[in-house]
């Protein structure tokens, strides 16, 4: 196998476990027919669509970037382009919000203000799936390798990434807006080499283990 290769098959094993990572978060999300899905930051609407599919919703797809919104429509989803922080939806139109991969990229502040625009447009009762790297992983510790070795701060592999949460910081600013469901891991032992081992794709609803995941998943309730 080429170094190629192995790097492929590696970058399929981690779509794979994101979308198993997923479908174990929506195992207790009861269906919605007919509801509404709504993606904040959405890009072409990939794993939002697996939770709407799952659900029995439609899907609305959101993101500032014209570019994703025009990938979302050509893969037949419909898309509105906006500006995270003041989403262009009526209060309470979603059964399921879905922010993958996107809280990280806000100050403290503006995270605050994310989260409350999140819960204004889920309906009450409705459900939030949140994702973000996790700032304290076994992962993370490469980094701080790598900041002894030369100064360069770890920023969980890309460099618009503004303030990233441990498992704890995050369950607390989730929690001041919505109600905490449960939290899922994904990703515990890191890559050797680039090479995956046995453990590196778990996926762990376990509170110790969990927080040492590369990837955090909150599942949350609007009150």
């Amino acid at each position: 196998m080429t170094t190629r290769e192995s790097a492929g098959n590696s970058y399929a094993r981690w779509l794979d476990g994101r979308a198993r990572l997923v479908a174990g978060a929506l195992k207790e999300i009861p269906r919605v027919p007919g509801g509404l899905t709504l993606d904040v930051a959405a890009g072409d609407g990939g794993y939002s669509a697996m939770v709407a599919a799952a659900l029995g919703t439609r899907l609305v797809a959101h993101d500032m970037s014209a570019g994703e919104c025009r990938a979302a429509h050509a893969a037949g989803r419909p898309a509105v382009r906006g500006d995270a922080l003041r989403l262009p939806f009526a209060d309470a139109c979603a059964d399921v919000t879905v922010a993958f991969e996107i809280i990280e990229h806000f100050d403290a502040w503006n995270a605050g203000t994310l989260l409350r625009e999140i819960a204004r447009v889920t309906k009450p009762g409705g459900h939030v799936l949140l994702s973000t790297p996790n700032r304290y992983s076994l992962e993370s510790w490469k980094g701080v390798a790598r900041y002894v070795r030369d100064g360069t701060v770890w920023n969980a592999r890309d460099d618009t990434h503004v303030r990233l949460l441990s498992r704890r910081a995050l369950l607390r600013t989730v929690g001041s807006v919505l109600e905490v469901e449960r939290c899922l891991g994904y990703y515990l032992v890191p890559e050797l080499r680039g090479r995956a081992t046995g453990w590196t794709h778990v996926i762990s609803a376990n509170p110790v283990a969990a927080g040492l995941c590369h990837k955090l998943l909150v599942v949350a309730r609007k009150p």
